[in-house]
């Protein structure tokens, strides 16, 4: 269309135009503390010509090809990937952080402490043997010990349950998130169908991917309609309305995962990365630092027990840690610990403390103090352990649990860092495409309004024009 009726037109597109551009801008501005929001813009584009015979083509004005949003995908799969490695070493180094705080090394109360100070207490004992002081010490010293043994191991087990607690409710969380995403495909469904772009309900979505990624390391795939298929160690776990839930195992190994389908199926999985991978790995150095400790009580209290003659250390196989004790009738009486060779009559040795500084040289007799059953080779006669290949000292076997422990620690809190500066760097080059500018969105309120007040202007000047030509020609 020409003449006066097609610049009003121009016009009015153009004022259009600028409403729906300003009105983006104040949409941005709204959401710049957002989070997960992407800033949008409108694509203007010149509308199509007018042929006019003669002349040639006119211009019919400015046209709105649609709001989008400002994002690179690359990016945002970058952030879900490191997002979910970072999840997984950070929840693990934040449960082996407990974990070396129940260890307590080193320290003056610490378990290491205590095997040195037991083992000075025989010492004394073997050198003081008439002393009733020097057994009384050997008593009370072995119950602190035994304490702290018992009171580390209540804190594995509790450490243990906590971080089984972590993944049923990371597992919880997972399932209403893919809840939330299932019914968000939905949504965008039904906005692209008509050829229109959800840009609020994509940044929701992205935002949500990336919060499973960092639970359970997920497969993110999108389809044709922009919806999302989710796949965890190469099972769907959302697959257009099919969804299959996330589940801890009753039975098996304690954190291991399972799907569990609408029809009833069950099937095992394992999963690489998210904060459920982290707390799986620490669960696992837990219950080895949990085992560990159980057979280091169980062959101390054996190997001293051996030595003495009679039950020193009542103790079990089963959590050893958790039950070990001093005997009951020593604590009673502690003249009946034997200090002496005659472990038949402990007072007829009186003099003799030869006993005591046999059980004083376990401090620095190696043997292999992690295994299911203590099979130190012992000489009555000497009362002395032969020493073992491959063994270690008591503090020396302590010492290796802390030492293997502080290196996996290490290497979580190594990678969580390294993780922690990629992720930030990610970060920083999403909000240099998507973050809102607030200079940037002034110069841009400026810029339309001006544009509004200029197509105004023109609507203005052909109300005028056609004033003229309509009331003031003819005759």
């Amino acid at each position: 269309m020409s003449g006066l009726f097609g610049t009003l037109n121009i016009g009015v597109k153009g004022m259009t135009a600028a409403q729906t551009a300003l009105q983006t801008t104040s949409h941005n501005v709204s959401n710049m503390n957002t989070p997960g929001y992407s800033r949008q813009r409108v694509n203007l584009q010149a509308d199509n010509p007018y042929n006019y015979t003669g002349v040639g083509q006119l211009g019919t004005g400015v046209k709105m090809s649609g709001v989008v949003r400002v994002v690179d995908d690359y990016v945002t799969k970058q952030i879900q990937d490191e997002t979910s490695s970072y999840s997984r070493h950070a929840t693990k180094s934040d449960a082996l952080s407990q974990l070396e705080m129940i260890f307590d090394e080193p320290s003056e109360t610490g378990l290491s402490a205590g095997f040195s100070r037991v083992y000075a207490a025989w010492n004394y004992l073997g050198s003081s043997p008439e002393l009733a002081t020097a057994k009384t010490m050997v008593s009370q010293e072995s119950q602190t010990l035994t304490d702290t043994i018992k009171q580390m191991a209540n804190q594995i087990e509790g450490l243990e349950g906590d971080t089984l607690y972590s993944i049923e409710k990371d597992v919880l969380d997972f399932n209403e998130k893919v809840g939330q995403l299932s019914t968000l495909n939905k949504q965008i469904f039904n906005v692209v169908i008509k050829g229109q772009t959800p840009n609020d309900l994509l940044d929701q979505r992205d935002r949500l991917t990336t919060e499973l990624a960092s639970i359970a390391g997920v497969s993110i795939d999108y389809d044709k309609f922009q919806g999302v298929k989710l796949t965890l160690d190469g099972n769907a776990v959302l697959d257009g309305d099919t969804i299959q839930k996330l589940a801890v195992q009753s039975g098996g190994a304690k954190g291991e995962l399972e799907l569990q389908g609408a029809d009833g199926s069950v099937k095992a999985i394992a999963i690489e990365n998210g904060s459920i991978k982290g707390s799986q790995e620490a669960l696992a150095v837990i219950n080895d630092k949990k085992v560990e400790l159980n057979q280091l009580a169980y062959s101390f209290a054996t190997a001293v027990n051996t030595v003495h003659g009679k039950e020193f250390f009542t103790v079990s196989q089963t959590d050893t840690a958790k039950n070990i004790t001093v005997n009951e009738a020593i604590k009673a009486d502690t003249s009946l610990i034997n200090a002496g060779k005659d472990w038949d009559n402990p007072e007829a040795g009186d003099g003799d403390g030869s006993r005591a500084t046999a059980i004083s040289a376990l401090a620095s007799t190696k043997l292999n103090y992690f295994q299911a059953d203590f099979a130190g080779e012992y000489d009555p006669g000497t009362m002395k352990f032969k020493p073992q290949t491959s063994g270690t000292t008591t503090n020396g076997a302590y010492n290796d649990m802390v030492t293997s422990m502080g290196i996996i620690k290490q290497q979580a809190d190594n990678i969580a860092a390294s993780q922690s500066e990629v992720l930030g760097f990610l970060e920083d080059r999403r909000s240099s495409i998507s973050g809102v500018n607030m200079n940037e969105e002034v110069v841009d309120m400026m810029k339309f309004q001006s544009a509004f007040q200029a197509n105004a202007r023109i609507i203005s000047i052909i109300d005028e024009m056609l004033d003229t030509l309509i009331n003031r020609t003819g005759v």
